[in-house]
C-alpha cells in the first residue's frame, strides 16, 4: 500500500480520480512521515487529511518544514526518497487546483 495525494472529479464517486501522486509507501510513511508530522505539529498535510486552494500557503509551509526535518534527521537513500517526494509535491500541488472549489485529499 501507499499514501498518496488524490483529486476527484466527483467526490461522491471514488472512480473519478483524475490526479494521483505518490507520497510514500505505507511503511516509509509510518516510519518517517508520521513522526515528523507529530514533531512539527503539521495540521493539513497528513494521512486522511484534505485541503483546498485557500490553504495552499499553509500546505506549502508544512512541506517545507517536512523537507527541513528530513534534511536534519535522515541520511542516504531515505533522505533522497523523502526529499524527492516533497519536491515533486511542491511542484504538483500549486497546479492541482482546477478551480476555487477543488479539494485535494491524502489517503
Amino acid at each position: 500500500m501507499a499514501i498518496g495525494l488524490v483529486r476527484y472529479k466527483d467526490i461522491n464517486d471514488p472512480d473519478t480520480i483524475d490526479l494521483s501522486e505518490n507520497i510514500a509507501s505505507t511503511r516509509f510513511y509510518n516510519l518517517y512521515w508520521e513522526p515528523a508530522i507529530k514533531e512539527l505539529g503539521i495540521k493539513l498535510f497528513q494521512e486522511n487529511g484534505y485541503f483546498c486552494k485557500e490553504q495552499l500557503d499553509i500546505v506549502m509551509n508544512e512541506l517545507n518544514l517536512l523537507k527541513d526535518w528530513a534534511n536534519k534527521e535522515l541520511t542516504g537513500s531515505d533522505l533522497e526518497y523523502m526529499v524527492s517526494r516533497i519536491e515533486n509535491l511542491e511542484k504538483v500541488i500549486p497546479n492541482a487546483f482546477i478551480d476555487e472549489d477543488t479539494t485535494l485529499y491524502i489517503y
